[in-house]
C-alpha cells in the first residue's frame, strides 16, 4: 500500500466523523470532499449518492449563494455518470450545468458543457436534443473560438442532421467544417469531414459528389495506413462508382472493401451486409446475375440471424 493511500485513509475516517456534526453549508462542504476521494478511488456510485445530496443541501440554502459551488458538484455528478456509462442522466446533468454558468456569465463553461450534453444526447440517440446542444454552442460569442473549436461544432452539428436525415443542412454543415479544418492545416479533421460528406452524397444519391469525396477518404486512408479505415474508404467509393454507373470500378472496390472488413475481430456487420447488397447490384448490372443471386443467398443466413 501506498503511502497516499496510507494519508488518506485517516483523512477520510476524519472526514466522515465531521460529518456527523455539521450542518448545511459546511456539511455539503464535507459530502464535496469525501466525494473527491470517491471518485480518486473508481467509487463512482458512492461518488454520486455524495454529490446529489451535497446538490440537495446547496438548492435549499439558495442558488442565488451557492451557484458556484453547485457547479462544482454537478460537474462531479456528470463526470461520474460518463463513467457509469449513464449517458441520458449524464446529459440531464450537463444540462444544468450549462444553465448554472448562464446564472453566472460564463460564457466558456456554458459552451462547454452544452457541447458535453450534446456529445451524451448523440449517445443515446436523441439526436434533435444532440442538434440543439451543439447549435447552441456555435451560436454563443465564445471570445476564445479558433478555426478548429468552430470547425468541431459545424461537424458534430452536421453528424446530427445526418442523423436526423437532414441531408441538406448536413452536407452545408460539413463543408463549412472542412474549410475551417483546412484554414487550420488538420488534415484528420478534413478527412472526417470526407468520410461523412461522402455518406450524405451516396444517401441522397449524388455519385460524383461521393466520388469526390470518397476519394480524399481513401486518400488520407493510404497515406495514413489505416487498414480498417481503408476498408470502409472503398465502401464508399464502391457506393459511389455504383451511382456514377462504373460498374466495374465498383465490383473492384465493393470485393476489397470486404476483403478487408471481414478480416476485423469485431465485424461491423451492417456494413458488410450492406456491401455485399451493393456488390450484388454490381455484379448485376455486369451481366453476372447468377453471381450476384449465390452471394444474396448466403447472406440470408447473416441476416436471418441479424433480425431475430
Amino acid at each position: 500500500m501506498s503511502a497516499t493511500s496510507d494519508n488518506a485513509r485517516p483523512q477520510e475516517q476524519e472526514l466522515w466523523e465531521r460529518l456527523r456534526t455539521t450542518e448545511g453549508a459546511e456539511k455539503a462542504e464535507v459530502l464535496d470532499e469525501l466525494s473527491h476521494i470517491a471518485y480518486n478511488k473508481n467509487n463512482y456510485i458512492e461518488c454520486l449518492q455524495l454529490v446529489d445530496t451535497s446538490i440537495e443541501i446547496y438548492y435549499s440554502l439558495g442558488i442565488d449563494l451557492h451557484t458556484r459551488d453547485l457547479i462544482h458538484v454537478t460537474q462531479g455528478k456528470a463526470f461520474c455518470l460518463v463513467n457509469l456509462k449513464r449517458q441520458r442522466e449524464a446529459a440531464e446533468a450537463f444540462e444544468s450545468l450549462a444553465q448554472l454558468y448562464q446564472l453566472c456569465d460564463d460564457i466558456a463553461g456554458y459552451i462547454g458543457a452544452k457541447r458535453d450534453a450534446a456529445c451524451n444526447w448523440y449517445e443515446v440517440d436523441e439526436w434533435q436534443k444532440c442538434l440543439e446542444g451543439h447549435t447552441a454552442a456555435k451560436d454563443s460569442l465564445d471570445p476564445d473560438a479558433t478555426p478548429m473549436s468552430m470547425g468541431i461544432d459545424l461537424l458534430n452539428i452536421g453528424m446530427a442532421h445526418m442523423k436526423l436525415e437532414n441531408h441538406e443542412a448536413a452536407i452545408v454543415n460539413f463543408l463549412s467544417a472542412r474549410s475551417l479544418f483546412k484554414e487550420a492545416k488538420n488534415p484528420e479533421h478534413v478527412n472526417w469531414c470526407d468520410n461523412y460528406l461522402s455518406r450524405v452524397f451516396i444517401a441522397i444519391k449524388n455519385g460524383p459528389e461521393a466520388k469526390f469525396h470518397a476519394q480524399h477518404y481513401f486518400n488520407y486512408s493510404k497515406v495514413a495506413e489505416d487498414f480498417t479505415m481503408e476498408g470502409y474508404a472503398r465502401f464508399r467509393l464502391g457506393n459511389a462508382y455504383l451511382l456514377c454507373g462504373e460498374y466495374d470500378e465498383a465490383e473492384s472496390e465493393l470485393t476489397r472493401s470486404l476483403e478487408m472488413l471481414t478480416l476485423e475481430d469485431n465485424k461491423d456487420w451492417d456494413s458488410i451486409v450492406e456491401a455485399n447488397h451493393r456488390l450484388a447490384e454490381a455484379l448485376t448490372e455486369l451481366g453476372r446475375c447468377e453471381e450476384a443471386s449465390e452471394r444474396l443467398e448466403r447472406l440470408k443466413t447473416i441476416e436471418d440471424t441479424l433480425a431475430a
